[in-house]
């Protein structure tokens, strides 16, 4: 078996799909005597500004790594200082407001040896065949420790000793706004052949975005590349590119799966470039001749899995050696005598044939006939769904044998109408537009929670470290009701880090990093609230309120906790709500008549009492995907899901049963969903913006 590594990667530009663009760029790098290694630039730009700029940048690191005699790693590490320098020099000329700066992670590659090298804000992860995974980040990763900013750069250098069934994962730091690592390691799990179009579908609504995707796998004597894959990082076919060209694999976008070793401290940075010698011209001239000679990388077309999408690649060898061989005539003539003893028998017994032909119409249509009739007996979601499943396929085959028949016209329509009925599908084409949070809240924004509550929504925001209010009726701006280092009563607000509505105290529910509890009032200031032992989690996953009580997600110790109100909050002794679940897979908790959470891989998880029950939604036309929000209405008990994967919101009963599903083509980045039962509104918060429609639920 040979060990061998493959790279898929993909950039949206302006919403559409290349396989580089001006975010990413790569080279193969084909020096004499030494195996050739390839690599991988991905810049991210200041917040803000354009990102053109970065194409340059990407341009400076792979043209002067490529003409660098340096080692690999020293190659890596002087060519990202040349782009810095490069950078700086554009700054001290420049205006302050002018000046830009940009985040950098380079991969390069060598056989099963992988260096990352990063500078300011970049996001690796990496994932091993033995299920660690692990998130690669250097010690200081602000834009202030950019490219063109910081003073002075210190790249951050990782060795990545690859083995079969490893993976690492280069993306654009929007990625943390779209999928947290856990779910990144969710899909990850699957290997590469399910996770980068996974990921791709994920990302696919965002205007600027880049991700590569590294596998080494072991490879058979003969082989066919695996699914989802672009370039053999092993090998190399075909011409050497020339020192200063940006050269990038043709094809479309593919993977496989993959993930990272285990790293020891020592292989982390430890790199030296004593000894090297030096380049024969200033670095600052070569940066200014690779400025002037190279563009950005061009858009290459690219599919997923489309009608066209037959994954290219370069071939590690030679080219094939033809057996030649002989066919013996007796074998010949024995091939003819077949053919004519079936050209005899199909002459001689046309009607049998058509006869069967005819036999297995009729009982294709008569199955479907039965499924469907069983299908519209049962009183199972589950079942009926299997049941017309299996008529539309019975259907289908008889269609291939009588295509225009009425009979199956007219039950194919009967079926159709069927699972269509089933699939509870309701569009909404209308919305109200409430706010845009990007538009009229000033600094970053990441909004990680968001609950609706009274007469406004709240939203967490990461970036910010705050609270935001917005009323509901959109006619005010949002303000900010607590925040980072903001004195709140007696105690120094610390970044918020989860929120919950509780509707028997009509208050906002907060708890920060020092794990100090608040409750926010509206038209009120937010006060401390006792929680006993708060310190005691383990981790402080998700918060809750229900029925007066607070209840905390804890995933390290796997427990739900509960506290009932006391003094002052909720200064009473907690009480365990799991017996001896796994929940380490667990992202957010809802309460009502049962304890509900939504898990990474297994969708929405019911417990009632200690015990865990099933929560089957049955009959839907296809699981959830990547959900986002969890809500319980606290009249109904109906569950409330927003299914960011699927672009839709699920609604089931409290035991699960599947009652409807709401799409709309507004729904460009489903991230929660809130239903008010008592004015019948529905709240979406798709992206930073909050819109709402009038529905009965």
């Amino acid at each position: 078996m040979t060990v061998r590594t493959w790279v898929g990667r993909f950039s949206i530009i302006d919403g559409h799909v290349q396989e580089e663009g001006q975010w990413l760029g790569s080279l193969i790098r084909q020096r004499p005597d030494e195996e050739a290694d390839e690599l991988y630039v991905l810049i991210e730009p200041q917040p803000g500004e354009r990102p053109e700029y970065a194409a340059q940048i990407v341009d400076v690191i792979a043209g002067l790594y490529n003409k660098d005699p340096l080692s690999l790693t020293g190659a890596l590490v002087r060519s990202m200082r040349a782009a810095h320098d490069h950078l700086r020099d554009w700054n001290s000329r420049s205006l302050k407001e002018h000046r830009v700066g940009a985040g950098a992670t380079c991969l390069a590659l060598r056989g099963t040896d992988a260096f990352l090298a990063q500078a300011g804000p970049s996001l690796a992860y990496a994932q091993s065949a033995s299920g660690e995974f692990r998130r690669i980040t250097p010690e200081r990763a602000e834009f202030d420790d950019a490219l063109g900013i910081a003073d002075p750069l210190e790249p951050r250098l990782t060795r990545i000793a690859l083995e079969p069934g490893d993976l690492v994962l280069l993306a654009s730091t929007q990625l943390d706004d779209i999928a947290p690592a856990e779910h990144v390691r969710s899909i990850l799990e699957r290997g590469a052949d399910e996770a980068l179009p996974e990921l791709y579908l994920l990302c696919r609504d965002v205007p600027q975005f880049s991700l590569v995707l590294l596998s080494c796998f072991e490879e058979a004597e003969v082989v066919s590349p695996p699914d989802f894959l672009t370039r053999n990082g092993g090998s190399i076919a075909g011409p050497v590119p020339e020192s200063n060209e940006l050269t990038s694999g043709a094809g479309e976008l593919v993977g496989a799966g993959v993930g990272v070793g285990p790293q020891s401290a020592e292989a982390s940075l430890a790199l030296t470039l004593d000894g090297v010698p030096p380049h024969a011209r200033p670095a600052h001239e070569q940066v200014r001749e690779i400025k002037q000679s190279t563009a950005p990388p061009p858009a290459t077309g690219m599919k997923l899995r489309g009608g066209d999408a037959t994954p290219r690649y370069k071939r590690a060898t030679g080219g094939a050696i033809v057996p030649q061989f002989r066919v013996p005539k007796l074998a010949v003539f024995g091939v003819i005598a077949v053919v004519l003893v079936g050209l005899l028998v199909w002459w001689q017994l046309p009607g049998s044939v058509q006869q069967n032909r005819e036999e297995r119409f009729s009982a294709l249509v008569a199955e479907a006939h039965q499924a469907n009739a069983q299908a519209q007996a049962s009183s199972d979601p589950g079942q009926r769904r299997d049941l017309l499943n299996k008529a539309q396929t019975q259907l289908a085959a008889a269609a291939k044998i009588h295509n225009d028949n009425p009979d199956v016209a007219a039950l194919k329509n009967d079926v159709s109408d069927a699972l269509l009925s089933l699939s509870s599908i309701y569009e909404i084409k209308d919305w109200t537009p409430v706010a845009d949070l990007s538009q009229q809240v000033t600094g970053s924004l990441s909004v990680t929670r968001a609950v609706v509550g009274g007469d406004a929504a709240y939203f967490l925001d990461a970036k910010g470290k705050r609270v935001l209010r917005l009323a509901v009726d959109g006619r005010a701006a949002p303000d900010t009701i607590f925040e980072d280092g903001a004195i709140e009563g007696v105690l120094t607000a610390a970044r918020p880090i989860q929120i919950a509505w509780s509707e028997q105290s009509q208050s906002l529910l907060i708890i920060d990093e020092k794990r100090q509890a608040f409750a926010y009032t509206p038209g009120k200031a937010a006060v401390p609230m006792a929680v006993r032992n708060v310190d005691g989690f383990a981790s402080l996953d998700a918060i809750a309120a229900s029925g007066g009580n607070l209840y905390v997600l804890d995933v390290k110790d796997n427990e739900v906790w509960r506290y009932l109100p006391g003094q002052g909050g909720f200064d009473s002794e907690r009480t365990a709500l799991l017996d001896g679940a796994t929940v380490k897979d667990a992202t957010e908790i809802a309460v009502g008549q049962d304890v509900y959470m939504l898990d990474s891989k297994l969708g929405v998880r019911r417990f009632v009492g200690k015990t865990e029950a099933s929560f089957p939604l049955a009959g839907i036309d296809a699981p959830l995907m990547s959900p986002a929000s969890l809500s319980v209405l606290a009249g109904s008990g109906r569950i409330v899901v927003a299914d960011r994967g699927n672009k839709r919101i699920v609604v089931a009963s409290p035991d699960g049963a599947f009652l409807k599903q709401i799409v709309s083509s507004a729904f460009t980045d489903l991230r929660a969903a809130y239903f008010d039962e008592g004015t019948g509104v529905l709240y979406v918060l798709n992206g930073d913006a909050l819109i709402k429609t009038t529905f009965a639920l």
